[in-house]
């Protein structure tokens, strides 16, 4: 009899190791998106636009997106230019893992959850877009959650205690603005502007408090 309760829980412990593998296989398994990966037209918060955008200090333009290529103009603070797109570039994949079942993941116009996730199953976060919401990589699809809240937000997000962020993605956001002469030019100070906020008050240089504009100013 003890051989056989032996045997037995041994099976268990046999078949339990097999399964966590097998969970976490799935999770190591899924291919990841190349890096750097590029979002293209992207603007990554809520109510980002682009639009007439006002400079809060000095801003030079390159001519691609490296502040080594060739400088194409300079907005001095008060000037404005129109962003015509953007692109934010993952340089780092971040990675949340699910705990607990759940559906996730929202394509563009979608309504519904799109996928169905198993505990040890892992999303590769791309950049947040805002109001707690990731964009994230899943078996070649790029979809969107909310999944975490960022460390200058407050709340809780829905999926606290089902999935756990294990690192978060380090991105760079470039903005392609228009001159009013017609010329175009990159920049990577995105936090030096204005009028970005669709869902804000019209701020002006002289509606913005001091604290609120960038260091050294």
């Amino acid at each position: 009899m003890v051989r056989i309760i032996k045997a037995t829980y041994s099976n268990i412990l046999l078949a339990s190791s097999l399964a966590l593998l097998s969970i976490r296989a799935g999770a190591d398994d899924q291919p990841r998106p190349s890096i750097p990966f590029y979002d293209w037209g992207a603007c990554p918060f809520e109510c980002c636009t682009h639009r007439d955008w006002t400079a809060i200090e000095d801003v030079t333009l390159y001519e691609r997106r490296s502040r080594e290529s060739r400088e194409v103009g300079r907005m001095r603070r008060g000037e404005t230019a129109r962003a015509m797109t953007g692109v934010v570039i993952t340089t780092e994949l971040g990675e949340t893992r699910v705990l607990r079942s759940i559906e996730i993941g929202y394509r563009k116009n979608s309504t519904k959850p799109e996928l169905s996730l198993k505990p040890g199953e892992s999303v590769y976060t791309l950049h947040s877009k805002g109001a707690a919401y990731d964009v994230f990589w899943y078996h070649g699809e790029v979809l969107s959650d909310q999944i975490q809240v960022p460390e200058d937000g407050f709340g809780t997000p829905p999926f606290e205690g089902i999935v756990k962020v294990i690192t978060r993605p380090k991105t760079e956001w470039w903005a392609l603005l228009e001159l009013s002469d017609g010329r175009l030019g990159w920049t990577k100070k995105t936090d030096s502007f204005l009028n970005q906020d669709a869902c804000a008050l019209s701020q002006t240089l002289n509606t913005v408090p001091t604290e609120a504009l960038p260091s050294g100013r």
